[in-house]
């Protein structure tokens, strides 16, 4: 069934402002507008991704092709295709430069949540400092084996830390949030993977806290527990297209309160440079920077990156990786 527009929004600031410095990134549906009076706005839902995204580099003012670099922007929902469902499944971004009066379809964003309401009733979100940056890290890994087990070796090794896993239970198909001892987080890991994920602490985590809400279903966390707790973040894995299990780790030294950087205890900065030490010593860093792969895995992808240049010369390292980041960051927010 064919997707009908339902609503058409010119951007306007509370305060009238209608042209835009536009910096987007496209592969990840974010994107930052900055008025004449330099006052800087994220679109839709960009303050969720914004700053973990622009840590590995700003991105660039959008130009037009006439070098004028200010637009005029429009948004167009799109609403689900079934009766009832007032939900927005896509949504278009649309900009017009203001000297040549070129207009751009510049984005298209899918959304896979609900509710959607508040897209269309506050678009932008005003944002007094948009580049900043943290201490904060996201690691990608290609593992296959017995590599997780491995790492579930080594945190159950350090003193003191407490391990957390949040994972369905069959048969009764709930999902569940508990504090694991190593026997049963390889339990866990051993059911066809049915995990949302683990939490490597040296504190108690406050599970009442954490646990957001209690249905039919199981308990839901809060969204993000590590980026203001001292917790190291292992996510389910994904299975990246037979080269093997692609796990996301994350964790922040700082956080971020109101605009203001806060620091983290020594206690856990140390504890993140031990881990990534023991990273650095068991795994393969070739495929780039914070890039930790087993042998057998990356291999597996070096093959698929060769077929693919006999397939296509034009294909690279870099394409591939866009290709694949793209999917995992549709793929964590789906989860969340």
């Amino acid at each position: 069934m064919q997707i009908k527009s339902e609503n058409l929004l010119d951007i306007v600031t509370k305060s009238g402002e209608s042209e835009f410095q536009v910096r987007f990134l496209k592969d990840e549906s974010v994107g930052l507008l900055t008025t004449r009076t330099e006052r800087n706005y994220l679109i839709l839902d960009s303050l969720d991704y914004w700053y973990d995204l622009i840590q590995s580099g700003y991105p660039r003012k959008k130009k037009c092709s006439c070098k004028n670099e200010w637009f005029n922007i429009q948004f167009e929902y799109f609403k689900r295709p079934y009766e009832g469902d007032t939900d927005f499944e896509q949504i278009i971004v649309h900009s017009k430069c203001t000297q040549c009066g070129k207009e751009t379809k510049y984005l298209s964003i899918d959304i896979d949540y609900s509710p959607t309401k508040h897209l269309f009733e506050q678009p932008i979100t005003y944002c007094e400092n948009p580049n900043i940056k943290y201490k904060f890290t996201s690691i990608s890994s290609l593992w296959s084996g017995n590599s997780i087990t491995d790492l579930l070796s080594y945190m159950f090794s350090i003193p003191n830390m407490n391990v957390y896993s949040w994972f369905w239970k069959s048969p009764e198909n709930l999902r569940y949030f508990e504090k694991v001892t190593y026997d049963k987080a390889l339990q866990v890991i051993s059911i066809n993977h049915k995990y949302l994920g683990f939490f490597f602490s040296l504190n108690q985590i406050d599970m009442d806290k954490i646990i957001q809400e209690l249905d039919d279903k199981g308990a839901y966390l809060e969204d993000d527990i590590w980026r203001r707790d001292e917790i190291i973040h292992l996510s389910a894995p994904i299975n990246i297209f037979g080269l093997g299990l692609q796990y996301q780790i994350q964790y922040c030294n700082q956080f971020l309160n109101q605009g203001e950087l806060i620091d983290k205890s020594t206690q856990f900065e140390n504890l993140t440079n031990d881990f990534k030490n023991w990273l650095e010593q068991k795994f393969i860093t070739k495929r780039g920077k914070n890039c930790y792969d087993d042998e057998n895995a990356y291999e597996k992808y070096i093959k698929y990156i060769k077929s693919r240049d006999k397939r296509n010369k034009s294909s690279t390292f870099t394409e591939f990786f866009k290709k694949l980041r793209r999917f995992l960051v549709k793929r964590i927010r789906k989860s969340l």
